[in-house]
């Protein structure tokens, strides 16, 4: 008698749980695992987006000299009237005057884009506006040297 005992003992609410855990058999359909293309996807989209941010905010004051510059160009090449020419003046000073204040607390030898931006604008800008609306003078070299120098330093940083 204590044998059938020992093998018919009484069974607990675990020993259920038990069984129904060593059952690898399910009723559902296994389900293949599948590379996870939503979340990799959402993280890319989430890099890229944080990235163009970033990137819309840095080097503000360098976009906004190459584009009065890329403007000088194209007004030197058509050959623009005084009138226009004083207008574009006036437009660079309403622009240009806030970037050389901000450049100018920035320019240092740990900023040296900056710097060259600000030696750009401060120094050659407005006097090449004056006396390069023809042929090319010392300033609009001196600006063009400057300006190339600081796309240089931004395409070297990461």
């Amino acid at each position: 008698g204590t044998a059938l005992t020992a093998c018919h003992k009484k069974s607990t609410p675990l020993d259920f749980f038990a069984v129904q855990i060593m059952n690898t058999e399910s009723p559902f359909p296994a389900r293949k695992k599948r590379f996870p293309f939503g979340v990799v996807l959402s993280v890319l989209a989430l890099v890229t987006a944080y990235g163009l941010l970033v990137n819309a905010g840095r080097n503000l004051e360098y976009k906004k000299v190459k584009a009065v510059h890329q403007e000088f160009l194209a007004l030197k090449q058509r050959k623009a009237s005084n009138a226009e020419w004083e207008a574009f003046k006036q437009s660079v000073h309403i622009r240009i005057d806030p970037v050389i204040k901000k450049l100018e607390a920035t320019a240092g030898s740990d900023f040296p884009m900056e710097t060259q931006l600000y030696w750009a604008t401060r120094d050659y800008l407005y006097p090449m506006l004056d006396n390069a609306r023809v042929e090319k003078s010392r300033e609009q070299e001196k600006f063009e040297k400057h300006l190339e120098e600081a796309e240089r330093l931004i395409n070297k940083q990461p």
